[in-house]
């Protein structure tokens, strides 16, 4: 009896630390990131857990168990908790959880047998959660992340038959390491609501997410980086708005452009069109020669783009390629999963990359005036 009561004050007290610390993260993620997947979904967990402990919903059995005054624990103290911005907080709670669940399938074996299967579910659902979570900028790694990017796809439902998370989730299948939203012409609300869904979906992948255009709305959506064409706003001015954690990358038709973006202080360039291409009007095409002396002129990561596919990619990495961009080959492709694969495998046969991203990218913001 003596054995079974202990268990039941266990599991109670778990329970409740678990569904607390997923309310917290929950909330973070609902009110701070304003992420509605991961919010729904942190939801669902916290409701599972409880029905898997709990099946019919009721916990009367446990509370007969509970003994807050007789709780020896009750009155150790924790060491200090350190101010914590909302992203810490999420993270701090994640690990209690986490714990939580660990003792809950632990006691279960003992008391509730029947449950533990629905419990080790839930902690690995708990676990896939914390990765995605940690992809949301800032991680520190996000040109780490960029200096290992080797496929990056640009977004335009225009250019696809099949619904734009669809044809995301079977790039990243297929091995595309960072995604870029280009929709220029969706109003503001319906751009940021898709961006976040964009957001949550590569986050989940562990892939770069990139919003075309809008600085603005790559802090809101917590986007991975912004990407400049020649008339958007300057590199200084989005440099003020999205801090120094998150990337910028400008689009460059000739060396002198390519120059002057690395100049600025960009992360990346695209650079392009590379072959003739009906998806953008950008003047005459620069060729393998020409991508070549962008290669020789900078020092930050180069995708090339436009008219790009499995066949003509030889001739640019012999040109010094390591990663290409890719739009209407990928999204058109009757196989997008396949596509994408054909096109990482043969980068991936490519020399190693010389660039190091991390590296130019201090060396260079040592000479800029500080994010606002």
């Amino acid at each position: 009896m003596e054995n079974r009561r202990s268990t039941l004050r266990i599991i109670d007290a778990n329970l409740n630390r678990a569904a607390e610390a997923l309310r917290v993260v929950e909330d973070v993620a609902r009110f701070h990131w304003n992420l509605e997947g991961f919010a729904r979904e942190l939801k669902r967990l916290r409701h599972a857990l409880l029905s898997a402990v709990c099946p019919d919903g009721r916990r009367e059995e446990l509370l007969l168990y509970r003994d807050i005054d007789g709780d020896v624990g009750r009155k150790t103290a924790s060491p200090p908790a350190p101010v914590l911005d909302p992203r810490a907080m999420a993270f701090r709670n994640l690990e209690r959880a986490k714990e939580a669940f660990r003792t809950l399938e632990e006691a279960c074996r003992i008391e509730r047998p029947g449950r533990v299967a629905q419990i080790e579910e839930g902690r690995y659902a708990l676990y896939a959660i914390e990765k995605g979570l940690g992809h949301l900028p800032p991680t520190g790694k996000e040109r780490e992340r960029l200096a290992a990017a080797r496929l990056y796809l640009l977004l335009t439902q225009s250019l696809s038959p099949k619904p734009l998370e669809e044809a995301t989730e079977e790039a990243m299948d297929g091995g595309v390491d960072m995604v870029q939203l280009r929709e220029k012409a969706l109003p503001d609300r319906e751009l940021l609501r898709l961006a976040r869904s964009m957001r949550e979906r590569t986050a989940r992948r562990g892939v770069l997410f990139i919003l075309n255009d809008r600085p603005d709305l790559a802090l809101l959506c917590h986007a991975d980086g912004v990407h400049l064409g020649q008339d958007d706003m300057p590199v200084a001015e989005a440099r003020l708005l999205v801090g120094d954690h998150v990337l910028i990358g400008v689009s460059t038709h000739s060396v002198d452009q390519a120059r002057r973006a690395e100049e600025q202080g960009v992360d990346y360039i695209g650079a392009g069109p590379i072959f003739p291409t009906t998806t953008k009007v950008a003047g005459p095409c620069l060729g393998p020669e020409g991508l070549r002396r962008v290669l020789e002129a900078v020092s930050v990561p180069v995708f090339p783009i436009g008219g790009i596919d499995p066949e003509k990619l030889d001739p640019l990495l012999s040109a010094g390629a390591s990663r290409v961009a890719c739009s209407s080959f990928l999204l058109q492709a009757s196989d997008l999963r396949a596509s994408a694969n054909a096109l990482r495998e043969k980068l991936k046969r490519c020399d190693p990359m010389p660039e190091n991203p991390t590296l130019a990218y201090q060396k260079r913001s040592t000479s800029r005036a500080p994010p606002r």
